[in-house]
């Protein structure tokens, strides 16, 4: 009987990420324990080896697992509090102040925009124009490209090479998702927020990789500014 549960299909890697944490912490897996190859859970919860690898990044950066090369993945030995991330237990409890979270979340990406300017590699740099290329072609296939969206954001944030900055980051963009989840939809119907909010990633993007810091910081304000001021007239 397999541990895992089924996955449905909105934010596949996200689900797999929880899964495992909640392996974790209940103690069906345990430090020291390999995790099954991309290729066999892939085929185990009928998702993409894509989704695979995107969830084992997230669980690396968190501290959760590591890579051993020509070895596997392994469940490294992690505190409890990693494993329950206190800063969302203290968020959820006045989510209600949305406004608040998203505050915090531009303070914490116009600097991260800066960062990766300063220090992304060219792996990330392929990482962050992938997201961006998903985010065109949603939108030339009408789709919403919300998910493309939080890629994006999670890509940048990962460029800065700062673990504990793209464990916070998670853990605001997650509560926001679950908070404003329906609002931050509606924002993506509209074709025209739609293309302005890709033509300002792709505009964070450029200074990136132009090592530009302080264009890049200015960048990522402008389109978390354009966003909160959308999101106002929608919560």
């Amino acid at each position: 009987m397999s541990i895992f549960k089924p996955i449905k299909n909105k934010r596949i890697y996200q689900q797999i990420v929880e899964q495992i944490r909640e392996l974790i912490a209940d103690g069906t897996l345990s430090p020291g324990d390999k995790l099954m190859s991309e290729r066999a859970m892939a085929e185990e919860l009928n998702v993409s080896r894509a989704s695979i690898r995107e969830a084992f990044s997230v669980l690396e950066m968190l501290g959760l697992i590591e890579s051993r090369p020509g070895e596997g993945t392994f469940i490294k030995e992690v505190k409890e509090e990693m494993v329950l991330e206190p800063l969302a237990l203290i968020l959820a409890s006045d989510v209600d102040n949305i406004f608040e979270l998203i505050e915090t979340r531009k303070i914490l990406e116009v600097e991260s925009a800066a960062l990766a300017a300063k220090r992304a590699t060219e792996d990330d740099l392929e990482n962050i124009k992938q997201v961006i290329d998903e985010m065109k072609e949603a939108i030339n296939q009408g789709k919403l490209g919300d998910q493309a969206d939080a890629k994006f954001h999670f890509a940048v944030a990962k460029a800065t090479h700062n673990q504990m900055f793209v464990r916070v980051m998670y853990t605001i963009s997650d509560l926001l998702i679950q908070a404003i989840g329906e609002s931050r939809k509606q924002l993506f119907k509209l074709k025209d927020n739609n293309e302005t909010l890709y033509e300002q990633h792709k505009q964070v993007y450029e200074e990136i990789v132009n090592n530009n810091p302080q264009k890049a910081r200015e960048a990522m304000y402008h389109h978390l500014e354009t966003t909160r001021k959308e999101l106002n007239k929608l919560i």
